[in-house]
């Protein structure tokens, strides 16, 4: 669920990021680094990816607008997936040292930005909660019916931005 952060809000919070250009197939976050910092892409294309499986899967593609790295900016958790640059493009970083001086300058502000955070893991914990209601409570055969289906275009969607990415 890629979930783009509304221009009004951006336009608020712009003051207290710093910024970073970065070049095609930079990593930008490592899985199970322990940095905090959150990302808002203002250009660019980005691949979130986990390779802990064998193969690197791609779990998302995020362009302009689009966040990442904000569960571990909530809860300071370790990093749940990787993150490279598919293209040059440039970041926002919200750092703890830039949220605390936003909560001290712009405490109003701060409190939307929480609530907008908030409201991206609440989303997306409601569509993983949905597919494993699915899981547990639906038809058994039907839903080995529809998995097989749903494996295979995760295959098919899996090689075709692998191809993508790969420019063949």
């Amino acid at each position: 669920m890629n979930v783009t952060i509304p221009q009004e809000l951006a336009a608020r919070i712009v003051w207290f990021c710093s910024r970073k250009n970065v070049q095609t197939g930079e990593t930008i976050i490592d899985k199970n680094s322990t940095d905090r910092d959150l990302y808002i892409i203002s250009r660019g294309q980005f691949r979130v990816h986990d390779d802990s499986a064998g193969e690197d899967f791609v779990l998302a593609i995020l362009r302009r607008g689009d966040i990442f790295g904000e569960m571990s900016f909530l809860d300071g958790s370790a990093r749940s997936a990787s993150v490279t640059a598919t293209c040059s493009g440039s970041l926002l970083i919200m750092g703890e040292t830039e949220f605390s001086t936003m909560l001290a300058k712009e405490p109003e502000v701060a409190v939307l930005f929480l609530r907008f955070l908030a409201g991206v893991v609440s989303g997306r914990l409601r569509v993983a909660n949905d597919a494993l209601l699915q899981v547990a409570f639906g038809d058994g055969e039907v839903i080995n019916q529809e998995f097989s289906h749903l494996k295979e275009a995760i295959a098919e969607m899996h090689a075709a931005v692998r191809m993508e990415l790969e420019g063949t």
